[in-house]
Formats: C-alpha cells, sequence, structure tokens
C-alpha cells in the first residue's frame, strides 16, 4: 500500500510542475535591440563601415532608428538594402528581418509584436544623408520640443530631415543640469526658449547656480553655463568627468569658410571660480565658435570625439572661426568669423565625411571649467555656416 502511495505523490508533484511550466507567462517586450545592415563593400553606400549599425534608444517614446550618413550619389543603392535586427525574445518582427526594403524614398515603417502577441511598437527605419549643403547651412531654432526622457523636464533642439525626421544634431547641457535639480522647472534650465529672438524664436543660455550638488563630491561644478552645440550631451561621466559629457561635431562634406550669428549677451554680475570663490575684478563673456576636425575611430569602430577639455587644442584640428570674447550688448548684434586653418584639409577625405564641424555657443566663456558669472545671458539666433564650393558643383 505504501509503494502505492508514494507512486501517487510522485503524479502529483509531476503534474503540479507541468502546471508551473505552463503557467509561466510569455514575454511582453516587443523591442529592436540591434539594427545593421550587411553589404559587401559599406563605403560604397556609406562613408564609414560603422554606419552600417545604428544606435538604438531603448527609451520607449523613442522609435526612431536612423542609420548615419548615406552617400548622396547611392541613392540607387537605398532600394537594394536588406535591415538586419535583434530582437527582444519571442517577438516578431514585420517586414521580416533580412528582408529588401526601399530606403530612398524615406522611412520604412516596421511592426515588433510581443511573444505574447499582446503589444506591438512601431519603428521607423530611415537612412539619413549628410545635412550638408556647399553654400550656406543656416539654423533659425524654431524646432524645439520638451524632453521625452525623462518626460517634460527640459527643452531640446532640432532641424530636420527633408523626410520630416529630426537630425538629433543639436546639443545642450540640460541633462547634467537635470542631476542638480530633478524638479527644476523647464524654463529655468541653462539652456531654453525664447519666442522673442532676432528672427523668430531664438534660445536663451543663462549660467545658472547647481546649488548644494554642484559642490559635492570630487568634481566642484557650482555653475552651469548655458551652452548649445551641434554634436551629442552624454550625462554619464557628469560626477566624474563632466568635461568628457559634450561630445562635438557632425561630419560634414564640404569645407567652411565663414561663421555667422546674431546675438545679444548681459554679463552676471559676480565672477566665481570652479571653488564658488569671488573673483574681484573679473568680468564674465559669452563666446561663439566654430571647429572644422578630422575624425577618428577606435578598433571597435566608435568614434572618438573631440569634448570640453580639447575642442579648441586638438592636434586633430584643421580650422577653426574664433574671435573676441562676447560683451555686454543691449541689441542685437551680428557676428562674422573666417576659418583660420592651422593645416590642410585632405579633399579625399573631406568628401568620404572625414572631418567633423562643431559649432559652439556659451554663456560663460570659460563654463566648461566651471567658472563664470551667474545670470550670464546670451541670446543666439540665426546661425549660418558658409562653405567652399566644390569645384565639381
Amino acid at each position: 500500500m505504501r509503494y502505492y502511495k508514494m507512486i501517487a505523490a510522485a503524479l502529483i508533484g509531476s503534474s503540479t510542475l507541468t502546471s508551473c511550466f505552463k503557467d509561466e507567462p510569455l514575454n511582453a517586450e516587443c523591442d529592436i535591440e540591434q539594427a545593421y545592415i550587411h553589404v559587401d563593400n559599406p563605403t560604397d553606400i556609406f562613408y564609414q563601415a560603422s554606419d552600417t549599425l545604428a544606435d538604438i534608444n531603448l527609451d520607449y517614446s523613442d522609435s526612431q532608428i536612423i542609420f548615419k550618413y548615406a552617400k548622396r550619389n547611392a541613392s540607387s543603392l537605398l532600394k537594394t538594402l536588406a535591415p538586419q535586427f535583434r530582437i527582444t525574445e519571442g517577438a516578431t518582427i514585420t517586414p521580416a528581418s533580412g528582408s529588401i526594403q526601399d530606403f530612398s524614398n524615406g522611412p520604412v515603417t516596421y511592426t515588433v509584436t510581443s511573444q505574447d502577441r499582446n503589444w506591438s511598437r512601431l519603428y521607423q527605419v530611415s537612412i539619413q544623408f549628410p545635412p550638408v549643403t556647399y553654400e550656406k547651412m543656416e539654423y533659425e531654432f524654431e524646432n524645439y520640443f520638451l524632453s521625452k526622457k525623462p518626460a517634460n523636464k527640459y527643452y531640446e533642439w532640432s532641424d530636420k530631415n527633408d523626410d520630416g525626421t529630426l537630425q538629433n544634431n543639436w546639443a545642450t547641457g540640460n541633462p547634467g543640469f537635470y542631476k542638480s535639480d530633478r524638479f527644476a522647472k523647464a524654463d529655468t534650465y541653462p539652456t531654453t526658449p525664447e519666442p522673442n529672438g532676432y528672427k523668430g524664436a531664438c534660445v536663451k543660455l543663462t549660467t545658472r547656480d547647481t546649488g548644494a550638488f554642484g559642490m559635492t563630491g570630487g568634481v566642484k561644478m557650482p555653475i552651469a553655463a548655458g551652452n548649445l552645440f551641434t554634436g551629442s550631451f552624454d550625462s554619464g561621466p557628469a560626477l566624474t568627468e563632466p568635461m568628457q559629457c559634450t561630445k562635438f561635431g557632425l561630419p560634414v562634406s564640404y569645407k567652411p569658410v565663414k561663421l555667422e550669428a546674431w546675438y545679444k549677451y548681459h554679463r552676471g554680475e559676480t565672477f566665481t571660480n570652479k571653488n564658488k570663490e569671488v573673483v574681484e575684478g573679473k568680468k564674465d563673456y559669452g563666446t561663439i565658435y566654430a571647429v572644422l576636425y578630422e575624425r577618428l575611430f577606435d578598433n571597435e569602430g566608435n568614434e572618438i570625439p573631440l569634448h570640453g577639455d580639447d575642442i579648441q587644442t586638438s592636434p586633430r584640428i584643421a580650422g577653426i572661426a574664433l574671435g573676441e570674447n562676447l560683451d555686454n550688448t543691449q541689441n542685437w548684434t551680428h557676428l562674422e568669423l573666417n576659418f583660420e586653418y592651422k593645416k590642410d584639409v585632405d579633399d579625399d577625405k573631406l568628401a568620404a565625411m572625414g572631418y567633423n564641424l562643431a559649432i559652439v555657443c556659451s554663456s560663460s566663456v570659460d563654463g566648461a571649467k566651471f567658472e563664470g558669472a551667474i545670470g550670464s545671458t546670451l541670446y543666439v539666433d540665426s546661425i549660418s555656416i558658409t562653405c567652399e564650393k566644390s569645384e565639381e558643383e
């Protein structure tokens, strides 16, 4: 009798274990984790082999995947590309990963459906052309919006491509300031929009106090200068290596010869150093400048940009448009600076987008060193870059 009881217990245990396996929920995630394009000769289409791998933003509110940058003379090849995707376990994607799609007319929509079939997510996948014209690149700063992640905390700026997608070409230090005051209102951040600019809306850059947060830790950051620049901002090293947060510049294929902008400037009353000590007699100034420098990649194909500590001093700099610091002015003032070249520009490398152009604006000229006057304000509008016309044009 005891033998039969043991068998019955074993059967019940087996049934219970099977029930546990059956009740395990299916995956509800529906994300693209990696996107890449395999082609035999990447540089026939892209400027760098690393451009065949797209950056993926895991922020759920961002469903744009952009491959940068395709050569303009490769438009016919954009009809034959077959992007491949790694998606969350058990999910499915339509159109299928590895299927040929036509990207010559703009983004292609992909749908990822979760394993449990209850959730789906749409992605706009596009191949981006470099936003460059030889005659003049003009920026008016009309397209601004609140951040997606963290939601609605600070303002961001981006120009648009011809197909309506965002270029994500402008960055600020606002994400870094968020670490110092997560409850600050968007219009109290260092970089904010101003509706009454020189021409439509402009960008207002203000040097702000970071409070107690800025004076704690190993690196003192008592102020946050308002800034605006082409490139990207990575808040990851903000507490340990803050100058590494700014990744200056975006690829260009034409040689810039002149920087122009309209600005107004009003300095703050009291200049302080990185220890928040008053420096008697020292004045704050604003700055607007531009730098053309050679692109460099590590062994894994990751780009090595210039940062806050070498944007004006790196030996990779080919040319720079830098004038005197900006002093107080009540009215809109025109700035015009010619590029001065320290070395010859390699035409072949330039045509292959082997150079980055960084446009940089700050309400405190030494703001990257956390020195300046709280309240210093720089208004910036109508920035333009005139480029040298190619002989092939």
